[in-house]
């Protein structure tokens, strides 16, 4: 992934409009200036606590405290890394960013993995259509995939033959290493160079933004492995992506529940036959980082796995994941050796939502699983594990007593089995009596005005705040503070003071009358100098004592009356 600098993603969010692209994912209605506000996409809620300002970007949910500014957002609801949803983003507002700073070489080359895939993707489907590709349109047709459903998910055909693909990319005017780096060819030990899709129908994978990052294959004639991915490359990551979910993404949102199976085949029956919110994992067992974008999409996942014995485990393994990321999970158990492919193509669309409508959910499926199974210690290693595995160990309030019922134990039993929690999140007092407050509430409280109030930053420098702050991370904050403009800061800060930085923006309005408080911050730093001086002062007076300068004793006891006459 490319270095993207500070200056690039503040010119990326300025260009954004926030609310036309939260209002892709929730309804907004403004809530009064630049204010807006809707129902939190991030938890279950009903009534409206998630709050949008649109002049700055920050969004803040006062459920359950979900911040950000937009490209935090779009990180969060779409499951993605960081620098993924800067590339998305800088795309949409027209920002190069792949062939700016940083490593140049490595922008280059993942934007020539683009170029490549391009390229290969028209190869494909020309090929699908030409006389080589005879064989697969027939098997495309033994299956039932329409042309409808072809074109919506860009089907192609690699023929039957070791340098087809290569030779068109050197044809365009690419060296065939690229095409081994971009994951489309492949290399032996006789340092030979061929292609890594022959005789296959190729499923072109696409990122969240539509591109073709990578490519799987599906033998038309006889041959091993039947099903092959791209390898991967600086543009594909197996564990990442979801097949189909791009073309599924609108309808996942809208229904808020994904439909999750294993293969390129079901998923195309699945879009044949109505459900448009299908995706599939792509030849592996689910990922964390895959169920990490489904959980910003969506609140509930129903799971359709083969129905022989692999596809169980698979079920179950992918139901435990998705629990763990506190989603609604149903499992559909589909009768012996089907799929769900032959299963729509014997029974019909009518027959499958029967299925989903009578599915189990899916803690109950997998306590089914794990106590038919495995031995009591098995079972309560794998209850507890669950537990411990909670993305939001807040979620233990509610699969505990749950656990517990489903195991025949008792609430206090199951908590025993448990590590001790770690502490209670410590809750943050409004700014007021800076005195009556602890040492780290008063550096929270100190730090908190000069993020609300920025006019008053050159002031605090004056009284020396710096010197105030008791914390490293304290005093490097307000360093960044002092340092940077309010809204260019978030490109600059790391996460915990992001976090901080966006809380305190959203959680508090700005002070009705900041002087009246800036007076409160002032007599408290002025007491906190005093009290430094005093301090300084009783030591050098210490000191001089035991070197015998009576002199120096004497003029430093009347500087020390003079702070005492002050103070009183």
């Amino acid at each position: 992934m490319p270095r993207i600098s500070p200056e690039k993603i503040q010119e990326i969010k300025s260009r954004l409009d926030a609310v036309a692209i939260v209002q892709r994912y929730i309804d907004l209605k403004t809530a009064g200036g630049e204010r807006w506000s809707g129902v939190c996409p991030f938890h279950q809620e009903t009534k409206p606590s998630f709050s949008l300002s649109g002049a700055s970007g920050l969004y803040y949910c006062f459920g359950c405290q979900a911040s950000g500014d937009i490209i935090d957002f779009y990180c969060q609801i779409n499951g993605l890394e960081f620098v993924q949803a800067v590339l998305e983003l800088a795309a949409e507002a027209r920002v190069d960013v792949e062939g700016g700073s940083g490593d140049s070489s490595e922008a280059r080359l993942r934007k020539t993995c683009f170029q490549l895939h391009e390229l290969a993707q028209s190869f494909f489907r020309a090929q699908l259509t030409a006389e080589k590709g005879a064989p697969a349109r027939e098997y495309l047709q033994s299956r039932n995939i329409s042309r409808d459903i072809q074109e919506l998910f860009g089907l192609g055909f690699a023929p039957a033959g070791w340098q087809f693909l290569m030779n068109h990319l050197r044809d365009q005017g690419y060296k065939s290493e690229l095409g081994v780096q971009a994951g489309l060819l492949s290399k032996n030990d006789r340092d030979r160079t061929y292609d890594r899709f022959r005789s296959r129908i190729t499923f072109p994978i696409r990122d969240l933004s539509g591109r073709v990052v990578a490519f799987g294959g599906r033998i038309v004639a006889e041959g091993e492995p039947k099903y092959l991915n791209s390898s991967e490359s600086p543009i594909f990551k197996k564990g990442e992506l979801l097949y189909g979910l791009f073309e599924a993404r609108k309808q996942i949102t809208q229904s808020k529940t994904a439909i999750l199976t294993e293969g390129y085949a079901d998923v195309l029956a699945l879009f044949k036959h109505n459900f448009r919110n299908a995706c599939g994992v792509l030849g592996t067992a689910l990922t964390k980082t895959q169920v990490r974008r489904l959980s910003g999409l969506c609140q509930e996942a129903l799971l359709i796995f083969d129905g022989d014995r692999a596809g169980r485990q698979a079920a179950l393994r992918s139901a435990e994941m998705i629990l763990t990321y506190g989603l609604k999970v149903r499992v559909v158990q589909l009768p012996d050796d089907e799929d769900v492919d032959s299963f729509l193509q014997k029974f019909g669309e009518e027959k499958l939502r029967d299925l989903l409508e009578k599915s189990t959910e899916g803690l109950a499926f997998c306590l089914g699983m794990i106590t038919h199974n495995n031995s009591p210690r098995q079972t309560m290693s794998w209850a507890t594990g669950l537990l411990k595995n909670l993305q939001d160990p807040t979620l233990q309030a509610y699969y505990l007593p749950r656990l517990a019922a489903g195991l025949g134990i008792t609430e206090p039993e199951l908590r025993a089995a448990l590590r001790p929690a770690g502490p209670a999140r410590k809750e943050w007092t409004k700014p007021a009596g800076l005195k009556h407050l602890g040492r780290g509430q008063i550096e929270r409280e100190l730090l908190r005005f000069a993020i609300h109030c920025p006019e008053y930053r050159e002031e605090l420098g004056k009284h020396d705040l710096g010197q105030v702050l008791q914390t490293e991370r304290g005093r490097n904050l307000w360093a960044k503070l002092k340092d940077y403009g309010h809204e260019a800061i978030l490109s600059h800060l790391d996460e915990g003071e992001k976090r901080f930085f966006i809380q305190t923006r959203m959680e508090w309005a700005r002070p009705a009358d900041p002087a009246v408080l800036w007076e409160e911050v002032r007599d408290f730093l002025h007491r906190r100098q005093e009290q430094s001086t005093r301090k300084s002062l009783k030591a050098a007076i210490d000191k001089a004592q035991q070197e015998g300068n009576e002199t120096e004793v004497s003029r430093l006891f009347q500087e020390y009356n003079k702070l005492i006459t002050r103070e009183q």
